[in-house]
């Protein structure tokens, strides 16, 4: 079954490869340059830009400015901007022009690929670099890409904090995410302010490339709780049993089968109530793929998450890659030959 999609245009792939390699490595000094405190003296990082306006991006643009931080926005697609720029946002152009306008910048989109792009690519936020500019990058991406990333941006002369969170929209409209962050000490504490308006929980766990590192260990666990909250749902209604009895007896405060994933993926998993995702399948198999290199690196092995894995890939081969990763459970009802949904049951 393919589930319906209201987005329109959606953008195509950017095409593979480094947008980072034509920047060149500076001659006559040290490749990796050190950002002392002074450079970001006060912690005096007023002006914002945000780079990337996808849903997650919306929300936390829309929470600074409700803060008072002025804001300057770019998105590739401009009417995702439109609310933000009513409710009195400037509008870039570019990354380049928001860098020019911001004292930090904030990206939030997709994968590597488009971070390098809007980042490190033409009329990226490098190229409109200047002294003191932090930059600062939400998407969850592969920890050697986001490694990478921030050595050109030394080599311009630019501190950059990897931060994806972990949190929903609602989560982030309430300023409760929890923000893993890499990189620089210094450039870190100039930046806690702003990311304490977004964060309950703000950690700094080490280098550039630690806070990805963290993300996607943290995923781990959500993309295996959704499959065995899927698997366990369908095995009650094969069992003749009710699912949402499994959802009322797993979300007793206290008991030991209780978790997040069953209490916000079990009901849209009944209701086969994918869209708009929570995070997409899309997504969770990207970040449960980049977990899985990070365990060939290690040389650990992870059998569940393994298995998570191949699920996503089932939903995306099916064309449904852009609805939540709860729709696993659709993939284990065709193997079940049964339904967890009181609405689809004879259909």
């Amino acid at each position: 079954m393919k589930f319906p999609t209201h987005r329109a245009g959606l953008p195509g792939k950017a095409a593979a490869g480094s947008y980072c390699d034509p920047f060149p490595r500076p001659q006559g000094r040290a490749w990796k340059v050190a950002f002392p405190a002074s450079s970001f003296e006060g912690g005096n990082m007023e002006r914002i830009g945000f780079v990337g306006l996808g849903t997650m991006g919306q929300v936390m643009a829309r929470r600074l400015m409700a803060a008072g931080y002025p804001l300057t926005v770019w998105n590739r697609t401009r009417e995702k901007g439109a609310s933000l720029i009513e409710a009195g946002a400037k509008r870039a152009d570019s990354p380049k022009e928001a860098a020019g306008a911001s004292d930090v910048v904030i990206t939030m989109v997709t994968d590597s690929i488009a971070s390098e792009a809007v980042i490190c690519g033409p009329n990226g936020i490098l190229e409109g670099a200047h002294p003191g500019l932090i930059v600062i990058d939400s998407g969850s991406i592969e920890p050697e890409a986001s490694a990478s990333i921030a050595e050109r941006a030394k080599a311009r002369g630019v501190a950059m904090l990897d931060a994806p969170v972990s949190g929903g929209p609602k989560v982030a409209a309430e300023g409760r995410l929890g923000i893993m962050v890499g990189g620089p000490k210094e450039a870190f504490q100039a930046c806690e302010p702003i990311l304490k308006q977004l964060g309950s929980m703000v950690l700094h766990v080490g280098e550039n490339g630690k806070g990805t590192t963290l993300k996607l260990i943290a995923n781990i666990v959500m993309g295996v709780a959704i499959q065995a909250a899927a698997e366990s749902l369908v095995l009650a209604a094969k069992a003749g049993i009710d699912p949402q009895t499994v959802i009322d007896i797993t979300s007793l405060p206290g008991t030991g089968p209780q978790t997040g994933a069953m209490a916000t993926r079990g009901p849209r998993m009944i209701q086969h109530n994918f869209y708009p995702p929570h995070f997409s399948a899309n997504n969770m198999h990207k970040d449960l793929s980049g977990a899985l290199r990070l365990a060939e690196k290690y040389g650990v092995s992870l059998p569940t998450v393994s298995a998570a894995r191949e699920l996503l890939r089932a939903v995306k081969s099916q064309g449904n890659g852009h609805i939540d990763s709860s729709a696993v459970v659709t993939v284990l009802e065709t193997m079940a030959n049964t339904t967890v949904c009181p609405q689809t049951k004879g259909a």
